[in-house]
């Protein structure tokens, strides 16, 4: 059995790495500004405001025995006995209200904390099984009770006499203070009694517990790293770093079957993976797949520029985690993907930029223990894939539809622009049914005329829209086939740049834009674009890149689930595609085309490095 001395142990060393850190010494000596203890409240405030569903949760796993007495008292004064023993959601309320919201900010608080609640629920998480998942939630919550039985009396101290906060408001601070000690002895006992009902190993209990507690396991909530509030203190454990090496591969994954469109068929995948490290060993990964009928960069134009241009800007940089590190991408985006006059056919660097770009973002939420969704929340709950059938004969789409339908992928798009169309989407409009949603792609290779006329005789198909059906330059032929075919035209090819987007609004060519990240020059080109398309009504879909990792395709992810409206969704087809992938996670959809949204550090995955050295046919080490 695991001795209540550990657990205590481990919780003290959090609490006093806690008290210890800049933000909690900012806040109990009173240097803190006006919006950092704002900001302060609404952090306790979301992470509490709930607890007593928390707790109801605990208790429900651990359903006989002392411990779950013990739970059960703490549930009962969470909720609030009677008139004069409130509930602690209500004793919130009073700080709230107390320390000057106003009820619409009370009202966005209680959206966030349940928000926040649904998030959990919907992210995948590192345990196997509920018993796992229960303890880590029960390890959490008694560690809370341990840290504010020893810190609340110095917090609400400094809110009174400090920051001018009414002793009537902090009345959930004085309940969880040392007069509470009682409840974070006892939750030791419930810890240890949880463990041996579920008869967990010590081994896997020491597993959770460092699961738990990795990185500032309170700071992290009442003090997020991701906080919109720029008056946040800066932990020495985040200073300014350098980059001292980059690592790039070229990969060779074999399909599991061949892909072809239009323009081009691929029997493989040929990512471009960036590895960054600083001098303490923290590393960052990411991803693009250059398409030189695209955005004009090849496999070995994109490494090159890598490594001759970009990879000497980032050494001679000092940066520091956090949001100054977005605010740096966006001021050197414009010239890191700008073509100059020798780079010949290439519209942008967009994805050199992107994969330099996801590392950089991947090491900064490594190196402050959260996820890139922290800084990227999610507007949705789950993201649903569509699926894609490409230009195959007419019998192998209908056995890939008939899978797809068997999974419960209900939109599909299908490439056509070939001879077979007809054929193609006949056989996957019998193999789908009738409330398949069916839209196709035909990779620029019409003329305008061309397209019109394919599309009359595509109609009985029933297609929800057609995505680009002209070259990419021609934006006249995009707009004549938007008008003379009824059907929406999304755009793909047509879309690197944001003087491409402003160009197709201003002539109306077009109803979606497909947005890439590999495409569009990462997170940062890729929300500038959907932004304009915010401002002018487009719709969004947000796409992949045929043969994309798992490191790609969880910052796919982490953006589909970001966007409040969203069309359709590609990509995270994972070893559906790939005859392995570099990440131990396995990031491809489900059921119904559903994925979880990724809340684990950084990206979300785990790079498994020696598929990452085998499956690479050219290796290049640049060191600062």
């Amino acid at each position: 059995m695991i001795p209540t001395q550990k657990i205590s142990d481990v919780f003290d060393k959090a609490t006093r790495e806690f008290s210890a850190s800049g933000a909690f010494q900012e806040l109990v000596t009173g240097r803190g500004s006006k919006p950092f203890v704002h900001e302060f409240i609404s952090d306790v405030f979301r992470t509490h405001y709930l607890s007593s569903h928390i707790v109801a949760l605990c208790y429900a796993v651990l359903p006989s025995g002392a411990a779950a007495a013990l739970l059960k008292e703490n549930l009962l004064e969470e909720i609030g006995r009677s008139d004069t023993e409130r509930a602690h959601s209500e004793l919130l309320l009073e700080l709230a209200r107390g320390s000057g919201f106003s009820q619409p900010e009370i009202d966005k608080l209680i959206d966030a904390a349940r928000r926040q609640a649904a998030v959990f629920c919907a992210a995948r998480v590192p345990f196997a099984t509920l018993r796992e998942i229960c303890l880590a939630v029960l390890l959490e919550t008694m560690s809370f009770e341990f840290m504010l039985s020893r810190c609340s009396s110095q917090i609400a101290a400094a809110l009174e006499n400090h920051y001018g906060i009414a002793k009537a408001a902090l009345r959930w601070f004085e309940l969880h203070s040392e007069v509470d000690i009682r409840h974070a002895e006892e939750g030791l006992t419930v810890i240890q009694h949880y463990v041996r009902f579920h008869q967990m190993s010590d081994a896997t209990f020491q597993r959770i517990l460092r699961l738990t507690f990795e990185g500032d396991a309170f700071g992290r909530r009442y003090f997020p790293p991701a906080s919109t509030s720029r008056a946040q203190p800066v932990s020495p454990s985040v200073k300014a770093r350098q980059i001292e090496s980059i690592t790039i591969h070229q990969l060779r994954i074999p399909f599991r079957h061949s892909f072809s469109h239009a323009l081009q068929s691929r029997e493989e995948s040929d990512a471009v993976i960036v590895r960054i490290k600083d001098a303490d060993g923290q590393l960052g990964y990411g991803e693009a797949l250059p398409r030189p009928y695209v955005t004009g960069e090849t496999t070995a134009t994109m490494i090159a520029h890598l490594g001759k241009r970009l990879a000497p800007q980032i050494f001679k940089q000092t940066i520091t985690p956090g949001w100054e590190i977005f605010d740096y991408l966006q001021s050197v985006f414009p010239r890191w993907t700008q073509s100059e006059p020798q780079d010949a056919g290439v519209i942008a660097w967009n994805a050199a930029f992107c994969a330099v770009e996801i590392a950089l973002l991947d090491w900064m939420t490594h190196r402050l223990k959260i996820s890139l969704a922290d800084f990227l929340p999610p507007a949705r709950f789950e993201v649903v894939y569509s699926g894609v059938i490409s230009a195959d004969a007419p019998k192998d789409a209908a056995a890939i539809a008939r899978r797809l339908v068997k999974l419960g992928i209900r939109a599909i798009k299908v490439k056509i622009g070939t001879e077979n169309d007809v054929a193609r989407l006949r056989a996957v409009r019998q193999a789908a049914g009738d409330e398949a949603n069916l839209r196709a792609d035909a990779n620029g290779a019409w003329s305008a005329e061309e397209a019109v006329q394919r599309l009359m005789e595509l109609e009985s198909f029933n297609l929800q829209a057609v995505e680009q059906p002209v070259a990419a330059a021609d934006i006249a032929g995009l707009k004549m086939v938007r008008e003379k075919s009824g059907l929406p035209v999304m755009v793909d090819e047509s879309l690197v740049t944001a003087e491409q987007a402003r160009l197709l609004i201003e002539q109306r060519a077009c109803d979606l834009f497909n947005v890439r990240l590999s495409k569009c020059g990462g997170f940062t080109g890729s929300l500038a674009l959907v932004k304009l398309a915010q401002e002018f009504g487009i719709k969004v879909q947000v796409g992949a890149q045929v043969g994309e990792t798992g490191i790609l395709s969880a910052a796919g992810r982490t953006l589909a689930a970001h966007l409040p409206e969203l069309a359709f969704a590609e990509g995270s087809f994972g070893t559906w595609l790939l005859s392995e992938d570099i990440t131990f996670d396995n990031v491809a959809f489900g059921y119904g085309g559903a994925a979880p949204l990724l809340k684990t550090r950084g990206l979300g995955v785990t790079i498994n490095d020696e598929s990452l050295d085998r499956l690479a046919v050219n290796k290049i080490e640049l060191q600062r």
